[in-house]
């Protein structure tokens, strides 16, 4: 029925022979569907089934059929991910800003502040009161 098969923009790994259903095949351009060369018998018809091809792995069905004999080819066809613009480009490397010189003791001397007037209410002396 179907006596010869090539695959135009990709790649089938398997030489095609006409009795092996399943074949492989890797997408070599960026196309959304396979352009297939192919020849059948003199009284078969074809049909191809999910030619419209996605990123990752797809199947496609070549079903070739006459009044007596219907047979069906799968094709697992691989299309690679197209790269994403924002991998392509460098990010934006962020400019490091220096800081004012007053920033320095102004953190410091707060640091110092708040340690002392913690120290302070920590070890404060309490008075009791004494009524004499």
């Amino acid at each position: 029925m179907l006596r010869n098969l090539n695959i135009l923009n990709g790649e089938m790994p398997l030489k095609f022979d006409s009795l092996n259903t399943i074949y492989t095949v890797n997408l070599t351009t960026e196309d959304d569907y396979l352009k297939l060369d192919y020849e059948i018998s003199d009284d078969a018809e074809i049909s191809v089934y999910g030619n419209k091809l996605e990123p990752g792995l797809n199947e496609v069905v070549l079903t070739v059929f006459n009044n007596e004999d219907t047979i069906s080819y799968y094709l697992y066809v691989y299309k690679e991910e197209k790269e994403l613009a924002t991998s392509v480009f460098k990010p934006i490397e962020k400019e490091e800003k220096e800081l004012p010189n007053y920033v320095a003791p102004a953190i410091a001397s707060s640091c110092f502040l708040f340690i002392l007037l913690f120290f302070t209410l920590l070890f404060k002396k309490s008075k009791k009161c004494r009524f004499n």
